[in-house]
C-alpha cells in the first residue's frame, strides 16, 4: 500500500480517536465540578486547622470526622498545598458549624473563621486557581 492510500485511513482513526476524547467536531466537553467543605478551628496556642473533606450531598459530617488529628491541615500553607491539588472549577463550601449536630467536641474544639485577613488569604489564593469558596455561616441562617 501506498502514503495515498494509507493516508485517508489514518485520518480517519485519527477523528475517531479525537471524537472519543470529546475534541472533534460538533462534541461538547462536559466538565464535572468537585464540591469540597472546609471548616476551620482555633486551638489553644492561637493556630488554626482546617479540614478539607469531599461534600457528602446532604450526608451529616459528624464531629468525628472533622476533627480526626490524622486529616488536619495544621496551618494556612497546608491547606494552600491542598487547595492546589483540587480541580479547577471546584466550589468548596466554609462552614462554621456542623449540620444538625453540636459544633463542639468533648475536647471543646469549636468551629469559626479566622481573621477577615487570614479569610481572604485564603479566598484569594482559592480564586487565584480557580476554585470558588462560600461561607455558610450558622448566622446566615444556612
Amino acid at each position: 500500500m501506498s502514503i495515498s492510500q494509507i493516508a485517508p485511513y489514518a485520518i480517519c482513526c485519527m477523528g475517531i480517536a479525537l471524537c472519543a476524547l470529546g475534541q472533534g467536531p460538533n462534541t461538547t466537553k462536559q466538565m464535572v465540578y468537585a464540591s469540597y467543605e472546609l471548616y476551620s478551628w482555633q486551638e489553644g496556642n492561637g493556630t488554626w486547622n482546617f479540614r478539607l473533606t469531599p461534600s457528602p450531598s446532604g450526608v451529616n459530617v459528624s464531629a468525628e470526622q472533622v476533627f480526626d488529628k490524622k486529616y488536619v491541615l495544621s496551618d494556612v500553607g497546608v491547606l494552600k498545598r491542598e487547595l492546589s491539588r483540587l480541580p479547577v472549577g471546584t466550589t468548596i463550601y466554609w462552614l462554621d458549624h456542623l449540620t444538625g449536630i453540636p459544633h463542639e467536641t468533648k475536647d471543646k474544639a469549636k468551629l469559626g473563621y479566622p481573621t477577615s485577613k487570614m479569610v481572604q488569604e485564603i479566598r484569594h489564593y482559592a480564586e487565584a486557581h480557580k476554585i470558588k469558596v462560600e461561607m455558610l455561616s450558622r448566622e446566615d441562617g444556612h
